[in-house]
């Protein structure tokens, strides 16, 4: 056959072509989407694509914000602690300012909602009565809605020990030096009697039956409140907790005074546990000592109680601790009648020997 001969195609069979052609050049490119196949339509693939990754991305956000509601807690827990532990000084002599400052800051832990334990870090050998009680009355209060723990470094006698007597735990460094001390050490008018300067019958100022008379209604109430709080855990009668002993840190434990060796952050960290905190903050309330606390207040003399100079102006006119029977002369003048809780230093390991009484009669009292 030749060529004139092939056959002719119609305008029909050349569309047919034509379509065949497309089709097989469809083929070659990236098989449609679902979309795309059942439409029919390749026009919109470029905003097909916008419209998933916008979906994804929505769903993701929905995703997360399900999971927030879901586990807040998770999400939550590192955002902070879990509550703080207020940390409070107790240093030097007490007075007016030291009693403020202990109360201020227990009330703000009772009424602010994140803390949940506090400790009283304590390195004090005594001072003013009504002071002293003040705060054992603040610290009692906060003891009954929180964790409570008390520290003492190198001293916590007598007033301060009062104060620290209705934490739940007293912890104690086993180096600390006057523990306890249960009783008041104050000084008498001097043996010449009643001041000539009265200006009634009942202005009897510093008559010594009536400055003896004041001291032992002290001592009895301090004595009364250390067994209410610590009655159980002290491993000795009421006529020896009366002799108003201070004690070493290792015998503090062992008689009871204290609860267990230990430091401050040893108690802080028992405390949160006492309060269910695993993670915590601590908040350190510090006070300013403008008298000196510690050892020079508490200068021990072959056994005596402790001598302080009344005429040292830190401490203010008249104001004498205590007084050591063979310094009653030097330190001591007529109308003296300052009267305090203010702890003992045991000498070489052993309490020391000098009564509030020994005072007394030496002083002017009468040795009933």
């Amino acid at each position: 056959m030749s060529a004139d001969d092939s056959p002719s195609r119609t305008p029909d069979d050349t569309d047919d072509a034509n379509a065949a052609a497309d089709d097989r050049s469809t083929d070659a490119r990236s098989p449609p989407t679902a979309e795309r196949s059942a439409s029919g339509d390749t026009s919109a693939t470029g905003f097909d694509r916008i419209e998933t990754r916008h979906a994804v991305g929505v769903a993701v956000i929905l995703a997360v914000a399900a999971g927030l509601l879901v586990a807040p807690g998770v999400y939550g827990a590192v955002t902070g602690p879990d509550g703080t532990v207020a940390v409070v000084e107790i240093d030097g002599t007490i007075d007016s300012a030291t009693a403020q400052h202990v109360e201020d800051n227990l009330r703000d832990a009772r009424t602010n909602d994140s803390i949940e334990a506090v400790v009283l870090e304590v390195d004090s050998g005594g001072g003013l009565p009504a002071q002293s009680e003040r705060m054992y009355a603040a610290v009692d209060r906060t003891a009954s809605v929180m964790p409570v723990y008390a520290a003492v470094d190198t001293l916590g006698a007598s007033g301060a020990y009062l104060a620290i007597a209705p934490a739940d735990r007293i912890y104690v460094a086993p180096s600390a030096q006057a523990v306890g001390s249960v009783g008041v050490a104050g000084t008498a008018p001097a043996p010449s009697g009643p001041n000539a300067g009265t200006t009634g019958p009942d202005k009897r100022g510093s008559d010594p039956d009536t400055q003896r008379e004041r001291r032992q209604t002290l001592a009895n109430l301090f004595l009364e409140n250390v067994l209410e709080q610590r009655g159980e855990e002290i491993g000795l009668d009421r006529e020896a907790i009366a002799h108003a002993d201070a004690y070493l840190g290792t015998e503090a434990v062992e008689n009871g005074f204290a609860d267990r060796f230990g430091f401050v952050d040893g108690a802080v960290a028992d405390a949160a546990s006492e309060a269910g905190l695993e993670d915590y903050a601590v908040d350190t309330r510090r006070t300013e000592s403008r008298i000196p606390g510690g050892i020079p207040l508490l200068e021990q003399d072959d056994g005596t109680v402790v001598v302080v100079d009344g005429s040292e102006k830190q401490f203010g006119d008249g104001l004498i601790l205590a007084v050591a029977p063979q310094a009653w002369d030097e330190t001591v003048g007529d109308d003296v009648i300052m009267t305090s809780y203010t702890g003992q230093l045991p000498a070489d390991g052993d309490a020391a020997d000098a009564m509030t009484d020994d005072t007394a009669t030496v002083n002017g009292g009468d040795d009933e």
